[in-house]
Formats: structure tokens, C-alpha cells, sequence
């Protein structure tokens, strides 16, 4: 008896020492991955963006396959050899801050959380992310981000307006460059809020296709005619109208630009909604398909097709034009 728990200790001593090993060769794997993202980013700018995007990739399949402790260390170690072979700089603001989008999904796949949880989990790493690059770069390296973007975007503007000049065109006055720059102020919170979750889906997909080819698969959201959005997403959408009606006549208040992130955002969320309703009826109703792509086309290019879509995405909220939203109901009728 006392024979065969020696053997089974040592048989479970064996495979801890297995998965110990296992764990830091991956580890060591990825996190050579991300060093290899990292250089990729720094000397070819053409694929700096997508870089930048998958970056918190191999930090997030440490995640799922190791656990928390074995991702922050795959993250510290891509982060002192990016330190060595690039700067300290970099590796703070490049690997430790981008690396939190991944040790969020990767935690949360790890707990088995459902996609949209997920989802959830990466969009606030990626904020978390934003906001920690900008103050790196503010303190430690003295620039105002914010700053920077609105100058580059007045040097795009006059540079197009030289350029229509130059064509014979009219170019921009005065009037117009100061509307352009208001507008992109207004648009840039929820640009920045929105953004979050496109990085957190890209990284979500990139991930469970890797994970499918490794035999461990990852659930997938429900089919996109089947998506429904709470409906409390009504009550922001409301007050966000508020807040642009009663402010007007006071633009440059925050609660002009509160009101207009609020309503922006849940512009599209509602957007999304509508989309989903008009997908829903050629699917499971059967009208015809060049709806889809006429409804994407026109969504996107006029901006009261755009408005309509938002309607009906909101009507759908309030009556269920799907029947989907009871308890139980898991498919259209």
C-alpha cells in the first residue's frame, strides 16, 4: 500500500515537472514570437499597423494554454529582450502596456469565458492600453499625443488643399479647415472608445484560429443575424441627444462633447442592431441576398440610409421584431 503511494507521488511529481517544462517552452516560444513582432513593427513601417494590432497575440495564447502566472512572464521577458535590443523606452511602452490587451483575453479564455465576455475583457485592456501609452509618452518622453494628432491632421487638410489648388480646384477657406478640426475633436473620444473592441476582435480571431490548429478549440460568437443587444442601450443612446440638444449652443463645453461620444457610440452599437435585423430577414425570412450588400453600400455611403439602419435597429430593441429576446428562445420562429 505503501509501495503504491509511493509511485503514484512520484508518477504525479513526474507530470508536474512535465508541465512545468512544457509551460516554459512555450513560453520561451511566444515570447520570441512577440521580441520577432516587435523588430518587425520597428524596421518594416508598411506592417507596423497590422504589427501593432496582433502584437498582444502570443501574449494571449500563453494565456489560454499556460494560465496568468506564465503569461507575465512570457511579457517580462519580451519586454527585457526588446530593452536590449532596441531601448528601454520601447519595451515599456510597446510591450508592457500593449502586452496588458493580452494578458486580459488570455486570462479570460483561460476561465473559459463566453466570447462576448472576452470581448468585454480585451476592450478594457485595450483602453487600459491608450490610455497608458499616451502618459508614457507624455512624461517620459515629453509629447502630447492628442497634440500631435490635430497637427498632422491640419498639415493632411492644407496639404489637400494645395493640392486641389493646384488642380484648378477650389481648396479649403478658413471657415471650412476650422469645422474639420471641430469635427475630428468631436469624433476622436469615440473613435478611440470604438477602436478598442476592433483590436479586441482581430486578436480574438487571430487567436482561435491558431488555438482550432492546435486541437484546442475556442467558441466563436453567435451568427451575426442572432446578435441582439441589450435594450438599456436605448437610455445612453437618449441621453447622449440630451446632452447635444441642451449644449448647441456651447460646443466647446464638455458636455456638448460628453453628449456627442456618448451619442456616437451608441450610434453605431445601434447601427450594428439594424444590420443584424436586416441579415436576420434574409436569412430566416428568405428576402432576397443583394438586400446585404445594398444595405452595407448604402450604410456607408449616404448618411440617412445610415439613420434609417439606426432606427430600425432601435425599433427592433423595443419590440422584438425577431422574437428572439424571450427567455428560452433560442432560435427565430
Amino acid at each position: 500500500m505503501v509501495n503504491g503511494r509511493r509511485k503514484l507521488s512520484s508518477w504525479r511529481n513526474i507530470a508536474l515537472h512535465y508541465h512545468k517544462t512544457s509551460s516554459l517552452v512555450e513560453s520561451g516560444i511566444l515570447a520570441a514570437v512577440a521580441v520577432l513582432f516587435t523588430l518587425v513593427g520597428n524596421y518594416i513601417p508598411v506592417l507596423d499597423l497590422i504589427v501593432s494590432i496582433l502584437w498582444p497575440l502570443p501574449i494571449i495564447l500563453c494565456g489560454r494554454r499556460n494560465g496568468l502566472k506564465w503569461s507575465i512572464l512570457c511579457l517580462l521577458v519580451t519586454g527585457c529582450v526588446v530593452a536590449v535590443l532596441l531601448s528601454p523606452l520601447q519595451a515599456l511602452t510597446q510591450c508592457l502596456i500593449l502586452g496588458l490587451i493580452g494578458l486580459f483575453m488570455g486570462y479570460a479564455m483561460r476561465k473559459q469565458m463566453t466570447p462576448v465576455q472576452t470581448l468585454l475583457m480585451g476592450s478594457l485592456g485595450a483602453l487600459l492600453s491608450t490610455v497608458l501609452s499616451g502618459l508614457a509618452a507624455y512624461f517620459f518622453m515629453h509629447v502630447n499625443v492628442i497634440e500631435v494628432f490635430f497637427q498632422s491632421i491640419d498639415e493632411s487638410v492644407s496639404m489637400s488643399s494645395e493640392i486641389f489648388q493646384t488642380l484648378g480646384m477650389g481648396g479649403f477657406s478658413e471657415t471650412q479647415l476650422v469645422q474639420l478640426k471641430k469635427m475630428f475633436e468631436l469624433i476622436l473620444p469615440a473613435g478611440v472608445l470604438l477602436s478598442a473592441p476592433i483590436t479586441a476582435i482581430a486578436n480574438y480571431w487571430a487567436a482561435r484560429k491558431i488555438l482550432g490548429r492546435l486541437g484546442d478549440y475556442y467558441p466563436w460568437f453567435p451568427p451575426f443575424a442572432l446578435w441582439k443587444l441589450p435594450k438599456w442601450l436605448l437610455l445612453p443612446y437618449g441621453i447622449g441627444m440630451m446632452l447635444i440638444f441642451f449644449g448647441q449652443n456651447y460646443q466647446d463645453s464638455l458636455v456638448y462633447r460628453g453628449g456627442y461620444t456618448l451619442y456616437m457610440m451608441m450610434n453605431m452599437l445601434l447601427l450594428v442592431q439594424g444590420l443584424c435585423l436586416i441579415r436576420w430577414y434574409v436569412e430566416y425570412r428568405h428576402y432576397p441576398r443583394i438586400l446585404l450588400p445594398l444595405s452595407l453600400l448604402l450604410t456607408f455611403t449616404l448618411p440617412i440610409a445610415s439613420q434609417l439602419v439606426v432606427v430600425l435597429g432601435a425599433y427592433e430593441m423595443v419590440f422584438d421584431l425577431r422574437k428572439i429576446r424571450k427567455p428560452g428562445a433560442n432560435k427565430p420562429e
